[in-house]
């Protein structure tokens, strides 16, 4: 059992690893960090081992977001979709590192990455408002808040954004939410 854990493991950093050099994406210099725009998140679900691809967006100091990570770690679990956090603070940010312990602490394995300061800015609720209006289809509404799940599939076509009406007033209930939305999606 632990030779197939091992085995697991390492297939699963070389699959990152495949996605990080196919995509040519490059290290923060500021954080153990890659820095991602909507285009490096298009090669890697594209690039991706399983069919669909989800970044949940998250912030230091975003209670729903840190409340909601479990259950969306746990969506790897079905075997239908790579899941990436998605670190909306700056590289920069001195909460950032914050997160990235946060992260770390929920599943030492996590895959997470953060946005490119350079074309986001540093400003937080700038860049989350530039990033979603970019990765938000027109056939949903653009709401700028956190705590997303944003789904691609395959061929790097966003199939869904999450936000805040997602959950009926159930803010607290991301199972819920995503037993709803996100998981017949997967299948």
């Amino acid at each position: 059992m632990k030779k197939l854990l091992v085995s697991l493991s390492v297939l699963l950093s070389l699959g990152i690893q495949a996605q990080i050099e196919q995509c040519n994406l490059q290290q923060s210099k500021f954080i153990s960090a890659t820095t991602v725009d909507k285009e490096d998140l298009i090669c890697i679900a594209k690039n991706s081992q399983k069919p669909y691809t989800i970044f949940y967006t998250l912030a230091s100091w975003c209670a729903p977001c840190l409340m909601h990570l479990p259950d969306t770690l746990d969506l790897e679990k079905t075997g239908m979709a790579d899941v990436f956090v998605l670190l909306v603070e700056a590289e920069q940010d001195r909460r950032i590192n914050s997160a990235i312990n946060f992260i770390k602490n929920a599943d030492e394995k996590v895959k997470y990455i953060v946005l490119k300061d350079e074309l986001y800015g540093t400003k937080v609720g700038k860049r989350n408002k530039k990033f979603v209006a970019e990765i938000t289809p027109s056939n949903f509404e653009t709401i700028d808040d956190y705590s997303k799940i944003i789904l691609m599939d395959k061929s790097g076509k966003t199939i869904y954004v999450s936000n805040w009406k997602d959950y009926n007033k159930d803010w607290k209930n991301s199972k819920k939410m995503y037993e709803n939305k996100i998981i017949p999606l997967l299948k």
